[in-house]
């Protein structure tokens, strides 16, 4: 029976699901205190709150629901809490201590107090040990499974307390039921609810790809054919295949993740539970080593993926590792480019007709401050790509991983850039310290507080109206008594930009001999981690535009912590543990916060919790442990730990060389590259006006004239003065549709200065879309293009995205909509509503029935004169209309090409 785990004891998760279900599902009561909240009101809280206010991009999960929920009642957060608890049951990839802070963590948010006897019985090590491991998916996307499951609660009380009743009194009407909940096929959530429930009927596989793995191999099922099934009749293969097997082995105590059943579909057995057996193979990097062309243009018909491949070629020329070690998962290749996206090592954007030299170089913007009008240079995409590439650190300091947790970060000013201080900053530069140009030739030293620095400006003749807003008060008492040894200081260029960070050696000092000029007499001693020349762009570290105040506090509202962790944390050349690089035989995925997920050579991945490896790090360099220890599990033997002993002791071949890697080398953020360069994706290129976007710029893009080119040239822009030139290592991929403008009308100053790579209709990929109702897609697709390249030419060809759907979705309604909403519009466009030779591409004319062609005469001959008289005669001008019984005929698609 499912019941058996192996090792896993699963009889207290599945006890504790079965009074949840009761008390909760069918009665409404709370697990954790005495409250009534699963209910409609709680849940629709809920959907308010977290659902239709959600925030999906990266970041900490508990962080960004507490904020959600902030306005949420008591009973919806207690609601929230319970609800994380029963997520939490099943998956083992966390341990029980993080699930339990996370599942106290929010159940604090409601100010109520546990029953007695609540934490022994369902908060305990043994109530949140998990039965069962997860993708990856689970942990970086709780989001998803959470609105899943408050979408569920939102159907589930819409029924009585009976009919609830009912319906959870039977695993196959409850899986019937939940099909009508949004996503129900793609949620893990799904099959765990079903496990907890019936684990009798139910299997504890949560991923798809291990349901599909088992069918695949036990009943030769096709990938296609798997994807067809419905969630339930999966359930019911494979409770049909353990049943078998009981009977082949003569026992119910089987589980396909133990032996003997695990070895039969490709799992390994362990002798312990959640080891890991080193494999005899591990992975291949392959580095590309080409010299990539610097400007190239994707061009061709609509739908041939040339967006779609700038993600693949921009990935290629920033993080050629991470590239060629996940090119076959997309879901990976698109989530590192979204990364290097938001850390600005790729730019993107899209040429219109309105779009201008403003917008791409740089351009005057207009600001309010102090009720004054101002007009500030704004840089455009191109030349913050341009400076960012070009930029390079000309100090680096020797200590190439600097960790920023608990460290106060500032913003500081050193000199006018533009002023008659701008020396000030070499100065700093090169006495390792940093200079505030305030409180003149004052020696602050004894000045312990914004009180006391008021007085010593006073006695010393300095006049002080109001110390509680006097900024020279402000700046000097948070130099002297609020920055501390140890804090991060970011030296700003103007405030669109920065040149330097540093970090705090040692405690205020006076100092009116250092430069020459005692209004800079105030100092710090610093080492400068990172000195950029030139500056970098604001958005390089900033979420926006520094002030002009000389110094102050940065918090996160201002800056990017994860964007000045990677920069601290050394350049990606470093062999540190990242993403994309190997560790032992395991791939490192991603790394965040809170999850370090590996790849198994098996395939399969291992989201490892960063707070273990953290303190294993810490206690390898403490000596405490050794990374023998680790790998030979004495961990626990030598050191006091909470960490979760089954996670430490059941991966010691991960773990190991994992520790020992990051302490010897470091670790890098996933939002690093394997290389300094850096690229522009500009969609449709050819719809703006080349020449006033790019000016004067359009010459310097050749390979030869950028920086370093043997003929390299520079101009001198008109709103800043400044001179600029392109850097080498910033390349340029630029999509072109073919349909709005052939190759031949292009900007012949265009032309010149690119490479063109076609991309036409991939024929080879509409041969994976399997055969439904007879039709078969790729031929016709085929037969489509040729009618168009004979009735217009190849640049209006259709292309295969169009169609990708049908993979996963193979059905004649599906395709109804593809023709229907894109394909026949497109053809309308083309043929600027010709509806014949539309209808001819469509091989209507070709057809006998006229029900199955997709266009049709509006009137027919009667129609005609009744409406118009006998004799009327305008030969050519014949109204059409689009049939819409064609569109759910299979038969009228084999027509086309049939």
């Amino acid at each position: 029976m499912a019941i058996f785990c192996g090792d896993d004891n699963s009889s207290y998760l599945i006890e504790s699901a079965s009074k949840f279900k009761d008390l909760c599902l069918i009665q409404g009561q709370s697990l954790f205190t005495d409250q009534a909240v699963w209910n409609s009101a709680a849940c629709n809280e809920l959907i308010q709150f977290f659902v239709e206010n959600l925030e999906e991009g990266e970041g900490n999960f508990l962080a960004k629901l507490e904020t959600q929920l902030d306005n949420a009642s008591p009973e919806a957060k207690l609601l929230a809490a319970e609800m994380l608890w029963l997520m939490f049951l099943c998956p083992s990839s966390a341990g029980p201590a993080s699930k339990r802070t996370s599942i106290e963590r929010v159940f604090s948010w409601s100010c109520f107090e546990f029953k007695d006897g609540v934490r022994d019985k369902y908060l305990s090590d043994e109530a949140l040990t998990g039965i069962g491991n997860t993708g990856a998916a689970y942990q970086t996307g709780r989001w998803r499974e959470l609105v899943y499951f408050i979408r569920l609660l939102e159907k589930l009380f819409e029924l009585d307390k009976s009919e609830r009743t009912t319906l959870l009194a039977s695993r196959t009407a409850f899986s019937n039921w939940l099909n009508e909940i949004p996503g129900n096929d793609k949620r893990q959530f799904r099959h765990m609810i079903l496990y907890l429930f019936y684990p009798e009927e139910q299997e504890r596989i949560f991923g798809g790809g291990h349901r599909q793995s088992l069918l695949e191999t036990f009943l030769n099922i096709t990938p296609s054919q798997y994807r067809r099934m419905s969630p339930l009749d999966i359930d019911n293969r494979l409770l049909d295949i353990r049943t078998q097997f009981e009977k082949e082995y003569g026992t119910k105590e089987l589980d396909y993740y133990v032996e003997p059943l695990s070895s039969r579909w490709g799992q390994e057995s362990s002798e312990e539970p959640n080891e890991i057996k080193e494999p005899g193979q591990g992975y291949k990097v392959k580095i590309n080593d080409v010299n990539q062309t610097l400007n190239t243009i994707l061009y061709g018909p609509p739908g041939t993926g040339k967006t779609y491949n700038t993600i693949n070629k921009a990935l290629e020329i920033v993080d050629p590792e991470f590239y060629h070690q996940n090119n076959d998962d997309r879901a990976a290749i698109k989530k590192r480019f979204d990364e290097l996206l938001n850390s600005n090592r790729i730019g993107f954007v899209t040429f219109h007709q309105s779009f201008s030299y403003e917008d791409f170089v740089e351009g005057l913007k207009a600001t309010t401050e102090n009720n004054q009008v101002n007009y500030e240079i704004e840089d455009g995409i191109f030349k913050r790509l341009c400076e960012s590439a070009r930029a390079k650190p000309t100090i680096k300091a020797d200590q190439d991983h600097v960790d920023i947790s608990g460290r106060n970060i500032w913003k500081m000013s050193l000199g006018d850039i533009a002023g008659d201080d701008a020396f000030i900053y070499q100065q700093c530069i090169d006495n390792s310290c940093v200079l505030l140009g305030y409180g003149y030739d004052i020696d602050f030293s004894h000045a312990n507080d914004r009180k006391q620095v008021a007085q010593t400006y006073r006695s010393n003749g300095v006049e002080i109206e109001n110390e509680s807003y006097d900024y020279q008060v402000t700046s000097v008492n948070k130099f002297k008594n609020e920055m501390s040894i140890g804090d991060l200081i970011v030296v700003s260029d103007g405030n669109r930009k920065f040149r330097a960070i540093a970090e705090i050696t040692s405690d205020y000092y006076f100092d009116n001999s250092s430069v020459d000029d005692v209004s800079y007499s105030q100092a710090r001693k610093v080492t400068w981690h990172r000195v950029y020349e030139p500056s970098l762009p604001v958005d390089e570290l900033f979420k926006k535009n520094l002030s002009q105040m000389t110094l102050y506090r940065l918090y996160d509202t201002t800056i990017d912590t994860e964007k000045l962790r990677a920069i601290l944390q050394g350049g990606g050349d470093s062999d540190n543990v990242a993403p994309g690089r190997t560790v032992g035989k395991y791939q490192i995925e991603s790394i965040s916060d809170e999850l370090i997920t590996i790849r198994k050579p098996n395939g399969s991945e291992l989201p490892m919790p960063k707070s273990i490896v953290d303190e294993l790090c810490d206690l390898v360099r403490s000596g405490d442990v050794s990374v023998d220890d680790i790998k030979h599990k004495r961990v626990f033997d030598k050191v006091n730990t909470l960490m979760e002993k089954f996670l430490v002791n059941g991966y010691p071949n991960v773990l190991g060389p994992l520790v020992e890697g990051i302490v010897s080398k470091g670790i890098s953020l996933s939002n690093q590259a394997s290389s300094d360069k850096r690229v522009l994706i500009i969609d449709e290129i050819n719809r703006g006006n080349i020449s006033n976007i790019f000016g004067e710029l359009i010459t310097l893009i050749e390979p030869s004239k950028r920086a370093g080119g043997k003929e390299a040239l520079s101009v001198k822009l008109p709103y800043s003065k400044e001179a600029f030139s392109v850097p080498d290592n910033l390349h340029i991929i630029g999509t072109m549709n073919t349909a709005d403008k052939s190759l031949a009308q292009l900007d012949i100053a265009l032309r010149r200065r690119f490479q063109f790579e076609e991309m036409m209709t991939n024929y080879e990929l509409l041969a994976t879309i399997p055969l439904f109702d007879g039709i078969d897609i790729k031929q016709m697709v085929e037969t489509i293009n040729k009618r168009i390249e004979l009735l217009y030419d190849r640049e209006h060809t259709i292309g295969h995205s169009f169609f990708l759907s049908l993979v996963e979705e193979p059905s004649i309604e599906k395709l109804s909509k593809i023709m229907e909403l894109e394909i026949l519009p497109l053809l309308e466009e083309y043929f600027f509503e010709d509806w014949e030779r539309v209808a001819m591409v469509l091989g209507d004319h070709l057809k006998a029935d006229q029900s199955l062609r997709f266009v049709i005469e509006q009137f027919d001959v009667n129609e005609v004169a009744q409406l118009m008289g006998d004799d009327w005669d305008q030969t050519g001008i014949q109204p059409y209309v689009r049939n819409d019984q064609a569109f759910n005929a299979a038969a009228a698609y084999i027509g086309i090409y049939s």
